[in-house]
């Protein structure tokens, strides 16, 4: 187990300056920005900022503003430092619905409802997959801590990357350029036997991309699959995991030897201690089960998601660079075995299991950030109730941003004299619970997905994740992947990450050095330099952009009426220019006039 005995100074929280538009900034004012522009701002009924920082950074708020204008953007977060000191950090838009009253009425908006509160510049922001980086510093800072409390051992990254997690041979695994094994065991032992071939995994997976495992035993690649293999993303590993319904869930009495209606009740039983015999009562009425007619089980973990997985072969050839979201997996559980608490995050549903996971000692022991399940950085709750401060996510579904639908529920079987039977929870999407234990579709910011926490399902405040930056590299998929590692002060080497899930496309951007991107796609631009909204006309813009900035932002949304309808380019591509705008913005500051937020 970890243990924690290094004090940090707390981290200090800016204390902003509120209700600052963007007019304010075009208007060209010197030195720091001033509430005094606010209300000539509201008459020009521009997007509303909140937050403070250098009015030198007026061309990457003009950028982002327009990126929001052209995309129907309701919401977003910014934030920019310089070495580690922040110059800006903003939030933009407003919490639910269009941000200003003169909205496009091609976005689709109800341009009646009335505007909605504006985002607080504090406002945490969904990241999807730069949830990644996070979690791979996370495990480097988990392995070394553990191996210098239980064997005084201090251990590089490269040692780290280079583990076999299934070596047959070493169990823990061997600690590469020693005789030495690691301390303590960081796979469970059940998952090692499984993936280093000693036992046959327990469900085979039909595999069209390769070929089924009739051996019965996983991959022999695996027992080659070294840490850095899967914080590189060269472990062999497809993008996608296995189908949460019908490969994982549907084999949960195979996964814990369920065979008689007592087995089942058992597990019914935690769901009882945990929430009550109300909820559950409430949700077999619905669905008209009785008593003894079916079950409700907890939904699979994620160790248990990667014992299924290792009826799945490799499909691609070890040391061969191919993203995958099942990639922190094994990170994530080697978390959730070294933390006292075994949890790498909050639980979905119980926003107080926060305190204690993983995530809440690393930020507060390593970067000295006191974090809750709703400040800070956290794991974004899909449940009702859940302290939701982040603004509502939009997703244009052909009639509106606020549709709802049929979420991952919480699955149940009926009994059939001799098995539990998930087909109806399968197959029939009225026959499913939500996780209010309800009977309905769930609104689509409440929607819950199979991603594990380590994977995709982060949400930051700007603050806090410019404070990760700095310390902590958020790209680098080499061969040697330098993800994850410390960043030493060093500030002349370029990487990035995005993130996108349904109601979130963000970016982490660290410049620095001759990889900073030299020239990027964009609309076209008029002549005053502003960007205009013709995304099927992109051209090449050249600029030259400064070491040391790193910039977060996140907006609320990945779709939008205006990307659904054109002919000439589709949503995809028209998000994935975000950065662009960014970067596009970035490379007309004055950066040797720019002072940090005090």
């Amino acid at each position: 187990m970890l243990i924690f005995g290094v004090n940090r100074p707390k981290f200090n929280q800016i204390f902003y300056r509120t209700s600052i538009l963007i007019s304010a900034i075009l208007l060209g004012s010197l030195g720091k920005l001033s509430e005094s522009n606010a209300g000539q701002a509201l008459a020009q009924e521009n997007i509303p900022v909140t937050g403070s920082g250098d009015a030198q950074l007026q061309p990457i708020l003009q950028s982002l503003t327009e990126f929001m204008r052209h995309r129907c953007v309701g919401a977003a977060v910014l934030g920019v430092s310089i070495k580690g000191k922040p110059v800006g950090v903003w939030g933009l838009g407003r919490m639910k619905g269009r941000p200003t009253n003169n909205w496009n009425p091609a976005c689709g908006d109800d341009l009646q409802a009335p505007l909605a509160p504006i985002v607080p510049a504090d406002t945490p922001m969904r990241m999807g997959s730069i949830s990644k980086p996070v979690t791979f510093a996370m495990v480097r800072w988990a392995l070394k801590q553990t191996a210098r409390d239980r064997a005084g051992l201090e251990l590089t990254d490269d040692q780290i990357e280079g583990m076999k997690l299934f070596d047959p041979k070493h169990y823990p695994p061997l600690i590469p350029g020693s005789n030495k094994q690691y301390p303590v065991a960081i796979i469970p032992q059940n998952l090692h036997a499984v993936f280093s071939g000693k036992v046959k995994f327990p469900v085979p997976v039909k595999d069209k991309n390769c070929a089924d495992l009739k051996s019965g035993f996983a991959d022999k690649q695996w027992q080659n699959v070294t840490l850095g293999h899967l914080l590189s993303h060269r472990s062999g590993l497809q993008r996608s995991a296995p189908r949460y319904p019908q490969d994982m869930t549907a084999n949960l009495p195979v996964l814990r030897n369920l065979k008689t209606p007592a087995d089942f009740r058992s597990q019914e039983q935690l769901l009882v201690n945990e929430w009550g015999s109300k909820s559950i009562d409430s949700a077999k009425n619905q669905l008209g089960i009785s008593a003894s007619g079916g079950y409700f089980l907890p939904g699979p973990t994620l160790a248990e998601a990667m014992l299924v997985l290792a009826g799945r072969c490799l499909q691609n050839p070890l040391g061969q660079y191919h993203y995958s979201n099942t990639s922190p997996a094994f990170p994530t559980i080697i978390l959730q075995q070294l933390v006292a608490s075994g949890r790498y995050a909050a639980r979905m549903g119980k926003p107080d299991t926060h305190q204690g996971s993983a995530l809440e000692v690393f930020f507060k022991t390593e970067l000295g950030i006191p974090t809750t399940a709703v400040r800070g950085i956290f794991m974004s709750q899909g449940v009702e109730n859940g302290g939701d401060r982040e603004p509502e996510k939009r997703h244009w579904n052909g009639q509106n941003y606020y549709g709802k639908g049929w979420d991952l529920k919480r699955p149940h079987c009926l009994w059939q004299g001799s098995f539990c039977d998930f087909s109806s929870w399968i197959a029939t999407k009225p026959g499913t619970i939500d996780w209010s234990w309800n009977l309905e579709q769930v609104s689509f910011a409440r929607r819950h997905t199979d991603l594990s926490p380590g994977t995709g399902l982060l949400a930051a405040e700007a603050e806090v994740f410019l404070k990760f930056m700095s310390q902590y590299w958020v790209g680098g998929y080499e061969n040697n992947p330098r993800i994850g590692e410390r960043r030493n002060n060093v500030w002349n080497r370029y990487t990035a990450h995005n993130g996108a899930l349904d109601g979130t496309h963000a970016w982490a951007i660290q410049l620095g050095g001759n990889r900073n991107p030299k020239e990027w796609k964009l609309p076209p631009v008029d002549d005053r330099g502003r960007i205009l909204d013709d995304f099927a006309k992109l051209k090449m813009y050249a600029g030259v952009l400064p070491d040391g900035v790193d910039i977060f932002v996140a907006v609320n949304q990945r779709a939008d009426r205006k990307c659904a309808a054109a002919k000439d380019y589709d949503c995809g591509d028209a998000y994935g220019l975000l950065n662009n705008f960014i970067l596009y913005g970035v490379s007309r500051v004055n950066w040797n006039a720019i002072a940090p937020l005090k």
